[in-house]
């Protein structure tokens, strides 16, 4: 088997010159050891195409052809990269996917000794790699089992071992055409594509594209593995639950046709695999949440409770109640229909809008991760980032919902003395703030006196008022530029002028913080702001349960823990910037932070929770920001960038 290396020094290698084993060892950034074993190697290699490495004493390495049609073909290969696909991984990113590819194909016991000669690692260098492969095992319940002198092997249900190779190997599938493979493959693919649009079209079944291709990849690899002898056991139990669904009988139908096609006998529980993934993959589109009776759509009342103690979490977190919006609880309850299944299974949805819905969305996206909490104590398993963008866009439909109910206001506009300037002003404020106003009438400065009060809501003037009136007054420039049009905007929607700056004192601004653990972090800001009289004794408790139930970490070195309920009555943010990064997550994805956002949002109804969260989320989400912070570390940077974010926030509403 040629390695990446061994390709690497044949191109570096001259038919005139002779090069030292020490040269290219510095060029490849390896020993020479390593060259000259890999000299080895490929020189035995080179004899297939009338090529060998010809070596001198105190000269070197050089290329000695002698047949150069032979060695036209094995450049060939090069070119084609066939050689780099088939070839030994270099780097240690490029390992850890090889292992992780060979072990789950592979048969039996491996032995650490084969695995080092294969990779021309050492047994360090392979017992790292394989930490980090029995991480990503880890994510689909598998586990690396070892043997003494046996070695090394996968272990788990072989369900979830296909869920592996779709989320790791699969790509090589896909990509058989691409890379110039095997035809026959490449069309048993498409096929499979065909039988199962057209099953599903029959069956009026919905499922989205990117989870349609996923099930003709899940229904390729079951062959593969079944070809090899590997098929899926299904308990009774889990059986029940879809032998009297109509994805049962598609799967069924979808298998009989691959069957008589590919000659592959399908057993029921491989049935009942594709009927899960049916199942999983469902859209519920014009339906409520419904169990297949005869003829009916039921709620099914589990779903419902969940629902239910979803939308309660919501509101004992944030105080904002969604216990009765009905659209939002049956938009809820049909989501989770498949979502139950895909948390059942470990089965795994991508969202390719995360990263958007996370910076558009930052108070419907943090509202989910509470609501995800219920589902995580439900079914024991922690509800995946691409899963609670989902469910974000229930809440930030909800929440929009809720700002087009705001009652409209009855304004009062108030300008120096003269009707076409009057009427330009009042035709201005149609324009802006239309869906915000019942009535809008204008009167100018002078006749302020003789003004009914009775049905007005607030005075926005271009010019001081001399005399006392009943109801609130914004002041605004004739012209309106943009932060008038904000400011105006904001009290039209009800919105205190509470800035966010107010939630971030400069005291509880802590930079040049140095901790070993994630556990210490949090004693330690968790303790300092309990001494400040800022939150009670049971603080600490309550960010820990946090902690345990939904992920924190944000990306970008930022973790930002907070409290599982409200708890105290001022509302803070205690921001920690560290000199060195700690472990927030061991094994997860963006484990390192060295910036921690402590947040309490308080019961306190005098400031704008949506905007804090809006302001704070694009702070923590934009790269260039946090590393401004670690790089500077004091309070000036920190209230420079909100002030930023504030802006870009009003510019979006």
């Amino acid at each position: 088997m040629v390695s990446r290396q061994m390709v690497d020094i044949y191109r570096r290698l001259s038919e005139k010159e002779y090069q030292t084993a020490e040269a290219l060892a510095e060029e490849l950034s390896v020993s020479s050891k390593t060259v000259r074993n890999q000299l080895k190697n490929l020189n035995e290699l080179l004899g297939d195409y009338g090529v060998c490495v010809e070596s001198k004493h105190g000269a070197g390495y050089r290329l000695a052809v002698k047949d150069t049609q032979k060695q036209k073909e094995l450049e060939e290969l090069i070119q084609k990269k066939e050689l780099q696909e088939s070839a030994i991984p270099n780097s240690s990113e490029e390992r850890v996917e090889y292992l992780l590819e060979y072990l789950l194909n592979t048969d039996g016991y491996v032995k650490l000794d084969e695995l080092s000669q294969m990779l021309y690692i050492s047994k360090k260098t392979l017992t790292a790699n394989l930490k980090e492969v029995e991480n990503l095992l880890g994510e689909y319940h598998l586990c690396l089992q070892r043997k003494p002198n046996h070695g090394i092997c996968i272990g788990g249900r072989e369900f979830n071992r296909r869920l592996c190779i779709a989320g790791f190997v699969a790509k090589k599938i896909q990509m058989t055409e691409k890379l110039g493979g095997d035809q026959d493959v490449t069309e048993e693919i498409q096929w499979i594509h065909h039988c199962v649009q057209e099953c599903l079209s029959r069956y009026n079944f919905e499922i989205s594209s990117v989870a349609f291709q996923n099930l003709v990849l899940h229904i390729q690899i079951a062959i593969l593995r079944m070809r090899g002898g590997h098929y899926v056991p299904m308990a009774e139990s889990e059986a029940d639950k879809v032998r009297n669904k109509k994805a049962y009988r598609i799967a069924e139908e979808i298998l009989n046709h691959i069957k008589d096609k590919f000659h592959v006998e399908f057993p029921d529980s491989e049935i009942e695999y594709i009927a899960i993934h049916l199942e999983g993959k469902k859209m519920m589109l014009n339906s409520t949440v419904a169990e297949e009776t005869e003829g009916n759509l039921v709620i099914n009342q589990e779903i419902s409770d969940l629902v239910g103690f979803m939308l309660s979490a919501v509101y004992d977190a944030f105080k904002f109640d969604f216990r009765d919006d009905l659209e939002l609880r049956m938009s809820l309850s049909q989501h989770l229909v498949p979502l139950v299944v895909r948390l059942q299974h470990d089965m795994k949805l991508t969202n390719p809008l995360l990263k958007d819905i996370k910076e558009r969305y930052s108070l419907a996206y943090t509202m989910a991760t509470t609501a995800c909490v219920i589902l995580n104590h439900k079914f024991h398993k922690i509800v995946k980032e691409d899963e609670i963008g989902y469910i974000a866009l229930l809440f930030a439909l909800a929440l929009e919902r809720k700002k087009t109910a705001i009652a409209k206001k009855n304004i009062l506009l108030v300008c120096a003395s003269g009707k076409g300037s009057a009427q330009l002003l009042l035709y201005r404020y149609k324009t802006e703030f239309g869906p915000y106003i019942n009535k809008l009438s204008v009167c100018d400065v002078g006749r302020i006196q003789e003004q009914d009060f009775t049905d007005i809501d607030y005075i926005f003037t271009t010019v001081p008022i001399p005399v006392k009136v009943p109801v609130p007054i914004q002041e605004v420039e004739y012209f309106l530029k943009s932060s008038d049009i904000q400011a105006v905007k904001r009290t039209l929607l009800g919105k205190t002028d509470s800035p966010v700056l107010d939630i971030y004192p400069k005291d509880l601004f802590l930079s040049h913080m140095n901790f070993t653990s994630k556990e210490e972090a949090l004693e330690t800001l968790c303790g300092y702001v309990c001494e400040r009289g800022l939150a009670p004794k049971e603080f600490l408790a309550s960010v820990r349960a946090r902690e345990v139930l939904a992920k924190t970490a944000f990306g970008n070195l930022v973790a930002m823990p907070h409290p599982i309920e409200i708890m105290g009555k001022q509302p803070f943010v205690c921001v920690a910037v560290l000199d060195h990064p700690i472990e927030w997550t061991p094994g997860m994805p963006d484990s390192m932070i060295q910036v921690i956002f402590l947040v309490s949002v308080a019961n306190y109804e005098q400031y704008d929770i949506q905007r804090f969260y809006q302001v704070t989320a694009k702070l923590l989400l934009d790269a260039p920001s946090m590393k401004e912070l670690i790089r500077n570390q004091d309070y000036d940077t920190l209230k420079h960038l909100l002030l930023k974010m504030e802006q870009l926030v009003d510019e979006e509403i």
